[in-house]
């Protein structure tokens, strides 16, 4: 069962870079002009975007998620069958 969380560790760890790389990027390109006039808009405009464009991301974070507990579930269950 160690195998199975490690690979999905590898995995979230392999989404989790891309995520924080383009969060770097984001630190760079705000606009303090707009920053100042309205914050809380523009912080969730820009939360919004980041989101938008790391969909992916987090579908396939949700998805390994998913995989692991089925084949936890299954690896539980295979082991009650043979005790």
């Amino acid at each position: 069962m160690a195998d199975l969380v490690n690979s999905y560790l590898d995995k979230i760890d392999e989404i989790q870079a891309v995520i924080i790389n383009d969060a770097d990027l984001i630190l760079d390109a705000i606009e303090m002009d707009l920053l100042l006039k309205d914050p809380e808009g523009y912080l969730m405009s820009l939360g919004e975007a980041f989101l938008d464009e790391h969909m992916d991301e987090i579908e396939q974070g949700a998805k390994a998620g998913q995989q692991l507990a089925k084949k936890m579930v299954k690896s539980v269950e295979q082991r009650k069958n043979h005790s």
